[in-house]
């Protein structure tokens, strides 16, 4: 069987900072925390649009695959997130349903060792075979566990009982399908025992935030506004008062350590992957940067933009730059969305000026976001007519 997705390498610039580099190689994020559900009201995707996505854990691309768009670019600077995303991407083309789920949703994950050399293996660039060849243990004992986030999420659930948190506390709650019953139970039993001197000295720990995949450029942003603790307990507090939490599989990822049931994202659902294998050929996988990505693709060839926080970790003239070259590959009428930790996050003068904004449809959005990671959310546009414009962006200096 051949590779039915198309894999593409960038030049990668080398001058990043030494702490950056540390922070951002390997895996970083097991899953994505964005909720997959904003995005697909925000995006309306029909199966006319190519849609480009930073890849992360691959999960956002892959929620967008479900919806059968014409094309889906996922593109990450880290080899190690992509490697994850071709990891899943080889199992959906060769494995069954239950499979893909005991790897992925990490209820039988060792199942991937037999299965890996003669079925996997094959189908990976030499990047990710490189890793995998390397690093197929995470999988093997659960990739929940490891990266990054993986472990700052495995230490949250070692503090938990120490707190009074114990599992069948946590366990009970997410199985509350009340929302008034929720914030009860949440005001009783959780609230006294969470926010306290341990959780606000972990907060406050770069070294911890670092794990959790907070560039530090988006630590100083965050700490600069607001404070890292409190914007960390109010935004986890909004969670699990002011949103439903039975399926806030995010949060239940976080505080259990598993999915609940049918409980998980949409690309891991039974419903959905017949039509994830039908669309494999659609994929394209980019390890490089998105801006020199975008510079090298035809102008106005892209209608849908998902940028999650990268501008979180940008100057302000990388910001822009980025900003004009997503411009410059979007098509007429294209939507493109972002997150931000801050309260409060505008493109600058120069590209709002070209976009259109749909604050009150982002702020409505944001309401009810699960994964209580972002402080705020973002929907642009273009207009639907597109300006005389060179077929190529001019290069930087």
């Amino acid at each position: 069987m051949s590779r039915p997705w198309t894999v593409i390498d960038m030049p990668t610039p080398g001058d990043r900072p030494l702490l950056e580099r540390l922070v951002f190689s390997g895996i970083v994020f097991n899953m994505s925390w964005e909720d997959p559900e904003m995005d697909r009201r925000a995006f309306n995707l029909t199966s006319r649009d190519t849609v480009i996505s930073i890849t992360s854990a691959g999960c956002n691309p892959l929620n967008f695959l479900t919806q059968s768009p014409a094309r889906l670019i996922s593109v990450d600077g880290n080899p190690a997130q992509n490697a994850v995303m071709e990891l899943k991407l080889a199992t959906i083309a060769t494995q069954d349903h239950g499979t893909f789920i005991d790897i992925f949703a990490a209820r039988r994950p060792a199942v991937v060792s037999p299965i890996y050399r003669r079925d996997l293996r094959p189908l990976l660039s030499d990047k990710s075979r490189a890793f995998w060849d390397k690093n197929l243990w995470m999988a093997h004992r659960g990739l929940y566990n490891f990266g990054k986030m993986g472990l700052a999420t495995r230490l949250v659930r070692a503090m938990l009982p120490l707190l009074g948190l114990r599992r069948p506390i946590m366990e009970r709650f997410f199985e509350i399908s009340d929302l008034d019953e929720q914030r009860a139970y949440y005001h009783k039993h959780i609230a006294p025992r969470l926010w306290g001197p341990l959780i606000k000295r972990l907060c406050e720990s770069q070294t911890f935030m670092y794990f959790c995949g907070v560039h530090p450029t988006q630590l100083r942003l965050i700490d600069g506004r607001h404070g890292i603790y409190e914007f960390v307990k109010e935004r986890i507090e909004y969670a699990l008062t002011q949103v439903p939490i039975y399926d806030n599989y995010f949060l239940s990822v976080t505080a259990t350590g598993r999915f609940r049931g049918n409980r998980v994202p949409p690309y891991l659902a039974e419903e959905n992957f017949d039509t994830l294998r039908e669309n494999l050929d659609r994929v394209t996988v980019v390890n490089g940067w998105l801006g020199p990505y975008l510079d090298s693709q035809p102008a106005g060839s892209i209608q849908k933009f998902n940028l999650l926080d990268i501008f979180d970790w940008m100057t302000p003239e990388m910001f822009e730059s980025t900003l004009n070259s997503v411009l410059r590959a979007a098509a007429p009428g294209a939507t493109m969305i972002y997150r931000s930790g801050s309260y409060t996050f505008d493109p600058p003068p120069s590209i709002l000026s070209r976009v259109r904004r749909h604050d009150d449809i982002a702020r409505e959005l944001f309401s009810t976001d699960r994964s209580a990671t972002y402080g705020s959310f973002y929907v642009l546009s273009t207009p639907d007519e597109a300006p005389a414009r060179s077929s190529r962006r001019v290069a930087s200096a």
